[in-house]
């Protein structure tokens, strides 16, 4: 049995610099990890217990970056439905939802510890692609106002990072209106940009897509933006590609009427269930960090397929002991790519290919596109 709740393996993954670099020594001690991990929820966990049994599986056994692959998976599905955990709930430091709808709202939590690791991986991540920053930053977000939000993870997730450039100002374009329904301010948002031009500090645009491409139709006149700005945009597409815009037209168009470089116009990837991050280097593909596993699996029979086949994306990271998310099968589609990405970072990268399955889970995705239709 594991007497300790140590996990120095885990602990050093989620620290290394340099996450789209991969080296023999970052590969070995993200096996070391999992195994700690999967040891970890085994023991504490008795539904997982239950899982690692049925499926024949020794968390011991993970001893090479092959083994990755046999780690028993979650679906989210599951982790919609059922709060599971490894650790007392009183343990618990952070409580997060996800933003579905019809019940499907996914409950995460953290451990003080595994917080900090979480936080980590993705400070490593934003300093590789030059997104730490010493200078007053004013923040545009289109997300969900945190003070009204509350536990909402997308709501967190944005606001965590403006962490990474210290904040002037900061204002959040999706608020309750007077009867208690989100609504999006389109065009007080213009009018916050044109306001943050004057004061000529960078410009951050933080948050969902589909609200960001309702700003750039308003927009009449370029609106360009001071040096060293940026937008990172992070789910919601659902609302924007049901007009037809590409993900390239979209940063396309971001260019023209903010003056941003494509270079600083970047995707995040990533959902409550899983809650390490993936950013788009500087080519606009999805690099796996040395602390992640992405494969792809048929969707019949769960096997791993080779770069360049789309299937169901599992997503594998050892951070969290408080919840047994190590492996979890997702509802998206994708594929590791077959060539090597430009930017020159040798870690793999994937490319996503939308929602698998019959019914789409409601995720911010659509309840953004709820809020576009209604503003």
């Amino acid at each position: 049995m594991i007497a300790t709740l140590d996990f120095p393996r885990a602990d050093a993954l989620c620290r290394i610099q340099d996450p789209h670099c991969w080296t023999p020594e970052k590969t070995g001690l993200m096996v070391d990890a999992c195994r700690e991990l999967a040891m970890f929820h085994g023991e504490r966990n008795p539904d997982i217990a239950h899982l690692y049994r049925t499926q024949r599986f020794d968390p011991a056994s993970i001893r090479s970056e092959a083994d990755l692959a046999r780690l028993p998976m979650l679906g989210v599905s599951a982790m919609k439905r059922f709060l599971i955990t490894s650790l007392p709930h009183e343990s618990a430091a952070l409580k997060l939802t996800s933003s579905g709808t019809r019940g499907q709202k996914t409950q995460i939590w953290f451990d003080a510890p595994s917080l900090e690791r979480c936080q980590a991986m993705l400070q490593s991540q934003w300093r590789q692609e030059g997104l730490a920053s010493t200078r007053p930053t004013n923040y545009l977000m289109f997300v969900y106002d945190p003070e009204q939000a509350k536990d909402l993870g997308i709501a967190f997730s944005d606001k965590n990072q403006q962490r990474f450039a210290p904040v002037h100002r900061s204002e959040y374009t999706i608020k309750k209106d007077a009867a208690g329904v989100w609504a999006f301010g389109a065009d007080e948002a213009v009018k916050t940009l044109r306001s943050y031009v004057q004061e000529a500090k960078p410009v951050r645009l933080f948050g969902m897509p589909s609200f960001i491409y309702e700003l750039l139709g308003n927009i009449q006149e370029p609106i360009v933006l001071p040096a060293g700005s940026w937008m990172v945009t992070g789910g919601g597409w659902k609302a924007a590609e049901d007009k037809t815009v590409s993900r390239a037209r979209f940063r396309e168009l971001a260019a023209e009427r903010l003056g941003l470089p494509l270079e600083n116009i970047r995707d995040g990837y990533g959902m409550a269930e899983h809650c390490a991050p993936y950013l788009e280097c500087r080519a606009h593909r999805f690099h796996v960090p040395a602390f992640c596993r992405v494969l792809a699996r048929d969707p019949v029979t769960l096997a791993p397929l080779n770069p360049g086949r789309v299937g169901l994306l599992e997503l594998i990271t050892p951070f969290n002991a408080m919840m047994p998310n190590l492996a979890i099968l997702t509802t998206d589609m994708g594929e590791l790519d077959a060539q090597s990405c430009p930017c020159g970072y040798n870690s793999p990268t994937f490319t996503l290919a939308g929602r698998g399955g019959l019914a789409k889970h409601k995720g911010c995705a659509l309840s953004a596109g709820d809020i576009v239709r209604r503003s």
